[in-house]
């Protein structure tokens, strides 16, 4: 708390708040979000392992002279 701030005048500060439409739509918004975000994560992992095998074929190849 601040020394020169009292309950009472925290309790008169209004608190803006969304109607509930808005709040709805704003969580959807989130939710699409957060799906998409899901879906970059895993398509990430996916590249990242295949780059994987790759650079591990590529030094098998190597290493037994096929290149």
């Amino acid at each position: 708390m601040q020394p020169n701030l009292s309950i009472e005048d925290l309790r008169a500060m209004p608190v803006p708040v969304p109607d509930l439409a808005e709040q709805i739509a704003t969580v959807e918004k989130l939710d699409e979000f957060l799906r998409a975000n899901t879906l970059l994560e895993s398509l990430y992992q996916r590249k990242l392992a295949a780059l994987d095998e790759l650079k591990k074929s590529l030094l098998h190849r190597a290493f037994n002279g096929d290149l």
